[in-house]
């Protein structure tokens, strides 16, 4: 069983400016060469085997605004994936491979919450065959 941390990075005035985290968020993990995909991307496609720990953190580019996860929906949720926040700020889960088969995408949402706003953005965990 591997970690994988899970990088947030967010444009929190350029989400304010058009509203939408849609070309204002990056993300990106620690897979390497095990082969996630789209990084640097709001829709990073993270791949897992099942007991792999993710680890979720989140951080504004600049650093005189400020961003935080308040949670997470979605198909995975509850099923392949049951986040729990640390105290750091931080969200935590245990991947299970049921129900994907090897190779299946599975979308998430990510609901972030700065500046007064809540917004959200949907990437993938996908079961490595």
């Amino acid at each position: 069983m591997a970690t994988v941390d899970v990088l947030i990075a967010v444009d929190v005035e350029g989400a304010m400016s058009s509203q939408s985290l849609q070309n204002n968020v990056y993300l990106m993990d620690t897979n390497k060469f095990f082969g996630s995909y789209q990084e640097g991307q709001s829709e990073l496609i993270t791949k897992l085997r099942q007991g792999d720990r993710i680890i979720w953190s989140v951080s504004p580019i600049d650093p005189g605004t400020n961003v935080s996860i308040s949670g997470f929906t979605g198909q995975a949720v509850g099923v392949n994936v049951t986040p729990t926040q640390n105290s750091d700020g931080s969200w935590t889960s245990l991947f299970s491979e049921a129900p994907p088969s090897p190779g299946t995408a599975i979308q998430y949402s990510v609901n972030l919450s700065f500046e007064g706003a809540q917004m959200s953005f949907d990437p993938f965990l996908v079961l490595a065959s």
